[in-house]
């Protein structure tokens, strides 16, 4: 029974793909990666239960010489000495939020595999929320 599985999977496939109507099931591509990159509520990624106000970080990563998106790019905000981390990864569309982060001074990294890695500061202020586009270069080192 080793095939259970991708019966599932194709199962899945064909179903998500289609539509009905009253002569039947009539078959369509499915646009994937999806066209729209989600929206997020500014309220929902500066502020918490208690309605303190937060940082929030957004943004796209792109290679430096395409300019295609980057997905599964991981971005960290690290606040110095030994505090607290937040990280993400960047979607299909190179997109990313990182939000409800507490206001202080934060190390910022993005790195993928296969690019060099970019650092820098971040002044995380209540209430604001940053926009940033990563452009990152790739790296000739060769891994083994």
């Amino acid at each position: 029974m080793r095939w259970r599985p991708v019966v599932r999977i194709c199962l899945i496939i064909a179903v998500s793909g289609c539509t009905t109507s009253q002569s039947g099931t009539i078959f369509r591509p499915v646009p994937w990666p999806p066209p729209v990159i989600p929206h997020y509520n500014i309220d929902s990624v500066t502020s918490d239960s208690a309605s303190n106000r937060l940082y929030a970080l957004v943004g796209t990563v792109v290679d430096s010489s395409s300019g295609r998106p980057l997905e599964a790019t991981q971005i960290l905000l690290r606040q110095s000495p030994n505090g607290r981390v937040y990280y993400g990864y960047a979607d299909s569309h190179g997109g990313f939020v990182l939000g409800r982060v507490v206001p202080g001074q934060y190390e910022f990294l993005v790195r993928r595999i296969g690019y060099y890695a970019i650092t820098g500061t971040r002044d995380a202020r209540a209430g604001a929320v940053d926009t940033v586009r990563v452009r990152m270069r790739i790296s000739e080192m060769l891994l083994q």
